[in-house]
């Protein structure tokens, strides 16, 4: 697993380049994509960017949906989807399968948005509030794991047990 997506939403600080650049440091081949509008991320969930192995969702979420830009309403696209992306949304246009998914975001561990990403895919992203720098560790940590151990559970496993924030990472693993 070497090919990283890193999908970067929102302001979310340098926390995208940062992984990047300690990624690439790993041997991780990495590419960004930027989601200025909801229809990027769509395009993200129909696996129209990069074959990838595992995608990190360097973004924020809240009562456990991923927080999208907010745009004019006369700059949305017809379809386009507004406010943030449910699990039901993810349902809708999740096309891509056996993959891992990495989400940063606060809260996109919950039940819903876990159960969506992970029919087909394995997920990991914390069920609560979790800060910043403690989401950043957590995905270096986890990297670095994965680096030496290819096995995704003991890196997921590492990863959370250094401290409470950490621990509020779930691990969901295909379900079918």
């Amino acid at each position: 697993m070497k090919n990283v997506l890193i999908v970067k939403m929102g302001d979310v600080g340098n926390e995208s380049e940062a992984l990047r650049q300690v990624l690439e440091r790993m041997n991780y081949f990495v590419c960004m994509k930027i989601v200025g509008r909801p229809n990027d991320f769509i395009d993200f969930l129909k696996g129209n960017i990069f074959d990838f192995d595992i995608a990190i969702l360097s973004c924020h979420g809240e009562d456990g949906e991923i927080c999208m830009p907010i745009l004019g309403e006369n700059v949305y696209t017809e379809s386009e989807p507004r406010g943030n992306l449910s699990a039901d949304e993810i349902i809708k246009n999740l096309k891509f399968a056996d993959k891992v998914v990495l989400s940063l975001g606060c809260t996109t561990g919950r039940k819903d948005m876990a159960e969506a990403f992970s029919k087909n895919n394995t997920y990991i992203a914390p069920d609560d509030y979790v800060k910043g720098d403690s989401a950043l560790f957590f995905a270096i940590r986890f990297f670095y794991e994965l680096s030496k151990n290819s096995d995704i559970k003991f890196a997921f496993d590492v990863a959370r047990q250094s401290d409470e924030e950490t621990k509020l990472f779930k691990l969901y693993l295909k379900m079918s």
